[in-house]
């Protein structure tokens, strides 16, 4: 089999950008790879160009899951280095769109089991391997539909996917592992506005763009009282150990810190997005003319909530907010309600026991990640899920995902494969 950096420019080569996705290719580049070892794999075409993969290393109940998604974001390939879907290796990097969102991690997810596959470990548990479609753009084609159409995944005892990961300082040196076991609900809408059309030059006060202010004004005008959970408790308090000066004394007295020093976790978006509901304003939608006053305007906000949080109460709230018969807000997609994982698990104490042994005493905390990757539908299932990419990275290079030159080190590459391979070891045999 050729190098591992050799199979990531192939995949990175297939340009699986979502919309429009054409997943299709990458499924059958991977069907390939896997059906060469002799490992059971099958493709499900669910749309034109659309597909998942589903490989399987044993059958039966209690199955050990890796998953990640094929599909990418978009890239400004002028505001690159280099071509975003050429692979090129620069230096110790392996530039690419999906290079650390998520085909790196798929690359090292399928080089561990072909190592498990050629060494014929004998396995306790099967072990599986999904990759969807998607997932970049609602996941209803990719991990939804596996689990409506695929009945083995019933089988599943837990899963791994990404996010999480082991997260350098400044120096270089570890400063903690994030696991995250929950994710905040998905719950965007929209607000649309009727009125009267008409000539520029005549107002009047039917004007759809202007009862849309008044409602978008309503919403950013409030703003959602800080909460705590308690992961997001236990995770804060886990950062006072390794926190100097002013950050020690508001993780370790979070609840004063969150009343009288909200100014702190308002300046930090991703802290802020811990303790509170968030909504942002993304889209306004609203004429094509300058002097021609339209019939309808639009505006569409990315709401996400709390995991213990009710969707349907907070759209309700949302329009009691507006309160404006002539302003309708509706939902954009059904909120997947994704309970936090338990930690009492074989995977996550595996996952532990890996890290030690590779990073040493490190901190080790349970997280919550503020945006949504395909583990909400999972969990929804009742199936535990834990989000770890095992990529060694500073806050620069986190910083990368869904950015200008994306790129992975030869290094996390290597040590992907290795603490996967290390992990399925420790979990299935």
């Amino acid at each position: 089999m050729k190098e591992p950096e050799r199979l990531l420019q192939e995949y990175l080569r297939i340009n699986t950008s979502n919309p429009p996705g054409e997943e299709e290719k990458a499924a059958n580049f991977l069907k390939d790879l896997l059906f060469q070892e002799g490992i059971p794999v099958k493709v499900y075409k669910v749309a034109s160009g659309r597909a998942n993969l589903l490989a399987k290393l044993g059958d039966g109940d209690g199955a050990f899951l890796m998953m990640h998604h094929m599909d990418v974001v978009p890239a400004e390939g002028d505001k690159w280095e280099v071509d975003p879907f050429s692979g090129e290796i620069i230096g110790n990097y392996i530039y690419g769109r999906g290079a650390l969102d998520t085909k790196g991690f798929g690359i090292a997810q399928v080089c561990a089991l072909l190592r498990v596959k050629r060494e014929n470990k004998t396995l306790k548990r099967p072990v599986w391997l999904l990759a969807t479609c998607d997932e970049e753009t609602g996941g209803r084609l990719g991990a939804r539909w596996c689990l409506e159409n695929l009945e083995e995944l019933k089988r599943v005892a837990f899963a791994l996917n990404e996010g999480g990961g082991i997260i350098l300082n400044e120096e270089g040196k570890v400063h903690r592992c994030e696991i995250s076991v929950a994710q905040k609900i998905v719950a965007q809408f929209g607000l649309r506005a009727q009125g009267e059309g008409g000539h520029g030059s005549m107002p009047h006060r039917n004007n759809a763009c202007e009862k849309l202010i008044r409602a978008v004004e309503k919403i950013l005008n409030y703003k959602e009282p800080p909460r705590l959970i308690e992961l997001v408790e236990n995770y804060f308090k886990s950062l006072a150990l390794f926190s100097e000066g002013e950050e020690r004394r508001i993780f370790t007295n979070l609840h004063k810190a969150i009343k009288e020093r909200e100014d702190y976790f308002l300046a930090r978006p991703h802290f802020n997005a811990l303790i509170r509901n968030t909504y942002t304003l993304t889209v306004l939608k609203a004429g094509e003319k300058v002097n021609v006053i339209p019939s309808e305007a639009l505006a569409y906000f990315d709401a996400r909530l709390l995991p213990d949080e009710d969707p349907k109460a907070f759209l309700e709230k949302m329009k009691k907010l507006i309160e404006d018969p002539e302003v309708e807000l509706f939902p954009c997609g059904e909120g997947e309600l994704s309970p936090p994982t338990p930690l009492e698990t074989p995977l996550y104490e595996a996952l532990c026991e890996v890290i030690r042994k590779r990073e040493g005493k490190v901190l080790i905390v349970p997280s919550l990640i503020p945006g949504a990757t395909d583990s909400r539908f999972f969990r929804s299932k009742g199936i535990p899920c834990y989000d770890f990419s095992p990529f060694r990275l500073r806050q620069e290079e986190m910083k990368l995902i869904h950015n200008q030159n994306e790129r992975l080190s030869l290094e996390n590459l290597y040590f992907a494969i290795d603490f996967l391979y290390e992990l399925t070891l420790q979990v299935a045999t």
